[in-house]
């Protein structure tokens, strides 16, 4: 697992603190070295337009911008804002990209509780959504003020590793979804869905082609990969002493329904079972850091790979839903 950030960079000229300080904001692209995202994936070092909040150490807002894209201006290559700040004198600074719009509030106290809504699960063309939040940040004699600028979003890398499927199993992907997938987030973290309100009723996905890298082979009978994406959704522990990944379930709905998940579908074909025409077999499993744990970070990048087993039917239920099946 991997953080990846892009930086708000705050130029800086010397000045006496008598007279303020001119202050050039840069948006500088750092991918830390990461690999591109495939085709089909949004760009995600994008800057397509941002705002700014500078509040003073009484949390007063002493400016506030927001810069669409035609009004983008680059020098050398960054996107530059410029402003006046007085030297060693504390601010709190909030930054924001990709939201397409100016943010409506006025107050600190209103930014920290300020939900980002989207319409689609997939609405990022212009770039995903990021953010930036930092306090006490003064103005020294430093040439750069660095503002990590992260992206309310984690990437979930997935594949498949058939290399434990007897011989005469076939199991073709047709369809990935993030079930439980929030709809808004806290542009100040961590955020978490606290109700079924506030997820899509259907998640980011893909289908088709978008997922044919799941049934392609790189090797050893693991298969290639592809992304999906979600807002932050950090739920923490909630469960305890789950040893292995059939353990991590819901007895009841009190949480089924905003702990974020990932659900694949399938053809599924074996000397004693195949899915119907049409219908497919579904795989689920829920996200998190650990067994016990289902927090789902913003601007972190995980990767899982699905493994199933003998005749990948070991589980009845939720985790592996075999309805679609007919004897063969």
């Amino acid at each position: 697992m991997k953080k990846f950030f892009l930086i708000l960079v705050v130029v800086l000229a010397a000045c006496s603190r008598e007279r303020e300080p001119l202050v050039s904001i840069a948006l500088i692209l750092n991918p830390q070295g990461l690999p591109a995202t495939r085709a089909g994936d949004p760009d995600d070092t994008r800057i397509s337009d941002y705002n700014l909040y500078i509040f003073n150490a009484f949390g007063i807002l002493e400016e506030r911008v927001y810069v669409p894209y035609r009004s983008l201006k680059t020098v050398g290559g960054k996107v530059q804002y410029n402003t006046r700040l007085l030297r060693d004198v504390p601010y709190t600074i909030l930054a924001t990209a990709n939201l397409g719009y100016e943010l409506p509030f006025r107050t600190l106290e209103e930014a920290r509780a300020y939900r980002y809504h989207m319409a689609y699960p997939d609405e990022f063309s212009q770039g995903l959504p990021m953010a930036a939040f930092l306090q006490e940040v003064t103005v020294g004699d430093d040439s750069f003020l660095e503002i990590p600028l992260e992206r309310l979003m984690a990437r979930i890398e997935l594949s498949i590793d058939r290399s434990q499927l007897q011989a005469d199993v076939q199991f073709q992907v047709t369809d990935v979804r993030v079930g439980a997938c929030p709809s808004s987030v806290q542009l100040i973290g961590p955020s978490k869905v606290s109700g079924p309100q506030e997820t899509f009723n259907r998640g980011y996905s893909k289908t088709g082609s978008e997922v044919s890298a799941l049934n392609e082979s790189s090797g050893a009978g693991m298969s290639r990969s592809v992304n999906v994406y979600l807002l932050e959704n950090c739920q923490g522990d909630l469960l305890d002493n789950v040893l292995t990944d059939s353990g991590k379930v819901f007895a009841d709905g009190t949480y089924q329904n905003i702990c974020s998940y990932i659900e694949l579908k399938a053809e599924y074909h074996s000397p004693a079972h195949h899915t119907r025409v049409g219908d497919r077999i579904l795989y689920r499993f829920y996200l998190g850091e650990s067994l016990n744990n289902f927090d789902v970070f913003r601007n972190t990048w995980y990767r899982i790979t699905v493994c199933p087993r003998g005749d990948g039917l070991g589980e009845d239920g939720w985790r592996v839903n075999k309805e679609a099946l007919t004897d063969s």
